[in-house]
């Protein structure tokens, strides 16, 4: 995915209002299909399992359905994931900045958790 001119920002500002089509889903699927959840809802850490469902999901659903269309978007946000990925290791820094990013990171882990 690719940034040209904000339109991954507007594009990510577009899926998080059709989340209430999830409520859309044929109750048929909602009774028979199990998709593995994670159990921490806000951990950074389980985006695979997230994306498994999606495309789980995505494929289970009707052809140029809204909901499918829904899950298409989804499906792009782990392409934004994987790019946002690349820059974590950019640039080399002081062991000082280093611990002070790794306490933060150690804050958020835990909230994560508890």
């Amino acid at each position: 995915m690719r940034d040209r001119g904000g339109r991954v920002e507007s594009r990510l500002y577009f899926i998080v209002q059709e989340k209430e089509q999830l409520g859309l889903l044929p109750p048929r699927l909602l009774s028979t299909l199990r998709i593995l959840t994670p159990v921490h809802k806000n951990h950074q850490l389980c985006t695979e399992e997230i994306f498994q469902g999606i495309d789980t999901l995505r494929n289970r659903t009707v052809p140029d359905d809204d909901v499918e269309k829904l899950f298409q978007n989804l499906s792009l946000l782990k392409e934004y994931i994987d790019l946002q990925k690349k820059k974590c290791g950019e640039e080399r820094r002081k062991i000082k900045q280093f611990l002070d990013y790794l306490q933060e990171f150690l804050g958020v882990i835990s909230t994560d958790w508890t």
